[in-house]
């Protein structure tokens, strides 16, 4: 936390129902002028309730572009390659990639700021509840607790050791003259894991009709796979490495399987999985808590867009995003889920036509980088790089951008991955390759139309390189990869395509340096750095 960013929290605080009572006044025009609106008169009817929540949910979006950016594009799944004049940037994206990235680093201050952002709407309307009387005030409650909850984990996975606001009794609000100090990660660990625990009682059982409200499957699913990162998120961070804390495996399986006996359903077919990612994924069965995007409001999601050429659809790609050769040929082209990926000819998504580069030749997704992917080696060139699809274009978009997918934060088959990791570490391969073998039959169909089954076959037994896989093949693009090669001691350890060595201290990212020069030294920076 720094002075000048707890000024421009407080200010927020100030204006953060302006929204919801202007959907008041403008509904009933006999309703009282703003000026007498209060916490004690405003929250009176559902609609009302829920109105005041939209700016804790709606932040959800600006978290998740930095999250997932620092999370995709430091692993292996994801790289941003300079490409002519487009995408060096001053070479943040490649920073991240090959793992040099710095304190000024601005994905890293932005990721700061907008969860933070998040837990100050969280803690201003934990603070207005406590002292009046609302509908279903303790689901409200634990709504917004675990919503804080959420944003401290994305903290605690990328830097953690950070401050918390609102770890005391009454403390919801920051005093610019007594700044909180930062607390290990250990400690942020423990009191996302106690909140957690505590609130789940009082939430429903699932989101109200889809996953876009935070249910007691969202808590089950933070649960497991905070306590599966329990080693690493509960240790020490050194120049060295990390010290793990104590593993939480039973825990992970205990909660994944709450998850799993619950009112979610894995999708059956290979269609069927492709489709949840769709723009049309609103209320999807496997989805436990996402962030929603609504396309024809202006909120939509920008994934479809980062990797697909300027012709790719009306009103062009931004043709940055890619994955590496290594990475894509670690699929089984039998697979459908390789079906995430768009290598060859490129298309057209809105005619179907192909479509050619902006030298009017045939523009084909090609494997290799063979100019490398920085300016001094010449960049990489239009086509070069296989692109991830995973989350398809709106063709009914009504702007460039805004895509309607809603994106998954945490879905079901993630909870099998989770328990199967979990029990093969505990020693029991049996229940492990069960859950293995139940993700992997699911995706029947006939993908690439000629006529047979494209079922992946089943495995005969299981180790944990075949879990790492598993999750790769499963949770691509889902923000997942840095987590799981830092608790498979791959992160820092391996090298891969434009990525030649790294420091053990990278498991965690700096404290972003904006935030320790405002806060006059009392945030310290991460070891290392």
């Amino acid at each position: 936390m720094n002075r000048l960013s707890t000024r421009a929290r407080l200010a927020v605080l100030a204006g953060l129902l302006a929204p919801a009572l202007g959907l008041a006044a403008c509904t009933d025009l006999s309703v009282d002028p703003y000026s007498s609106v209060t916490p004690e008169n405003f929250y009176q009817t559902d609609i009302e309730v829920v109105a005041a929540l939209s700016p804790v949910y709606s932040q959800l979006r600006a978290t998740l572009w930095d999250y997932h950016n620092m999370s995709q594009v430091t692993s292996d799944e994801t790289i941003v390659p300079t490409r002519g004049g487009d995408w060096f940037d001053g070479g943040d994206w490649l920073s991240l990639h090959q793992h040099s990235w710095t304190p000024q680093l601005g994905f890293i201050n932005g990721a700061w700021n907008t969860s933070y952002a998040g837990i100050a709407r969280a803690n201003s309307l934990l603070s207005d509840l406590q002292t009046i009387e609302v509908p279903n005030k303790d689901g409200l409650i634990a709504e917004i607790r675990g919503l804080r909850a959420f944003y401290y984990y994305t903290l605690l996975d990328l830097f953690g050791n950070v401050p918390l606001i609102g770890d005391e009794e009454g403390e919801f609000r920051v005093d610019p003259d007594n700044l909180p100090p930062t607390e290990t990660r250990a400690t942020v660990y423990q009191f996302v894991v106690d909140e957690l625990e505590e609130i789940r009682a009082d939430l429903p059982v699932a989101g109200a009709g889809n996953g876009g409200r935070f249910s007691q499957g969202a808590v089950d699913a933070m649960l497991a796979n905070i306590y599966l990162n329990a080693e690493v998120f509960s240790g020490t961070t050194t120049a060295g490495g990390i010290q793990r804390g104590p593993q939480q495996y039973q825990k992970a399986i205990d909660a994944a399987t709450r998850v799993i006996n619950g009112p979610y359903a894995l999708n059956q077919g290979s269609a069927a999985w492709f489709d949840q990612f769709s723009p049309t994924n609103q209320a999807d069965e496997e989805h436990i808590f996402v962030v929603q995007h609504l396309g024809a409001d202006g909120y939509g999601l920008n994934f479809p867009n980062r990797g697909l050429h300027y012709n790719s659809f009306a009103g062009g790609g931004w043709n940055g995003f890619s994955t590496i050769a290594e990475t894509y040929g670690t699929f089984d082209a039998d697979d459908p889920r390789v079906g995430i990926f768009a290598i060859g000819q490129a298309i057209n998504y809105d005619t179907g036509e192909p479509i050619n580069n902006r030298a009017g030749d045939p523009l084909i997704f090609d494997l290799d980088f063979e100019n490398g992917v920085t300016p001094a080696g010449g960049g990489a060139s239009e086509g070069d790089g296989v692109r991830i699809v995973k989350f398809p274009v709106d063709v009914n978009r009504e702007t460039n951008g805004n895509n309607s997918n809603d994106y998954p934060y945490f879905r079901l088959a993630e909870m099998y991955l989770i328990r199967a990791e979990a029990n093969l570490r505990l020693g029991n391969p049996g229940p492990a390759l069960a859950d293995i073998n139940m993700l992997r039959a699911r995706l029947s169909g006939d993908v690439d139309g000629d006529g047979t089954d494209d079922t992946p076959a089943p495995l005969t037994s299981v180790t944990l390189a075949d879990i790492l896989n598993e999750r790769l093949f499963e949770l691509t693009y889902e923000a997942r990869r840095r987590q799981d090669l830092i608790r498979f001691d791959q992160f820092t350890q391996r090298d891969w395509s434009f990525k030649n060595g790294s420091q053990p201290f990278r498991v965690v990212f700096p404290i972003p340096q904006t935030q320790i020069d405002a806060s006059d030294g009392l945030l310290m920076q991460n070891p290392g750095y």
